[in-house]
């Protein structure tokens, strides 16, 4: 038995592509699939955001629908977009095994989120001291 999708829901908030650049060079297709292999690895673009529909693509872009679609399965073959599994004809970015994230951005997040969780850790410890001295207990 065939899985029925429903219609892709009016109003979807659907990631913003750049578009062609003034002067770009290039083949549009190239340009589109550079436009989202580019976000994703920059992580503008991130797991779960959901594909611009094909006809918005195609006004953006200058493409054809079968230009647009020809795009779109290079992304799923990249494994950076995947079909929705319940409404129709609606994409969002699935980061795949193989898929290169610019490591650069990731090591200063990790420094700050764990200066930020030792200082977490040194407030919380104060907090329990000054509870215990003005609450008159002793929770150690």
């Amino acid at each position: 038995m065939a899985e029925t999708k429903r219609e892709r829901p009016a109003g979807l908030d659907a990631l913003s592509l750049p578009g062609p650049q003034p002067g770009g060079q290039g083949h549009p297709v190239e340009s589109l699939v550079g436009d989202v292999r580019r976000g994703v690895e920059q992580r503008r673009y991130l797991r779960g955001m959901i594909f611009p529909e094909v006809a918005v693509v195609e006004r953006l872009y200058g493409l054809s629908e079968k230009e647009v679609r020809s795009a779109i399965r290079r992304l799923r073959d990249e494994e950076l977009l995947q079909l929705h599994d319940d409404y129709q004809e609606t994409y969002f970015i699935d980061l795949g095994r193989g898929t290169p994230i610019r490591e650069s951005a990731d090591v200063g997040l990790v420094a700050q989120v764990a200066e930020l969780t030792t200082r977490l850790q040194e407030l919380s410890s104060r907090v329990q001291a000054l509870e215990s001295v003005v609450l008159g207990r002793d929770d150690r």
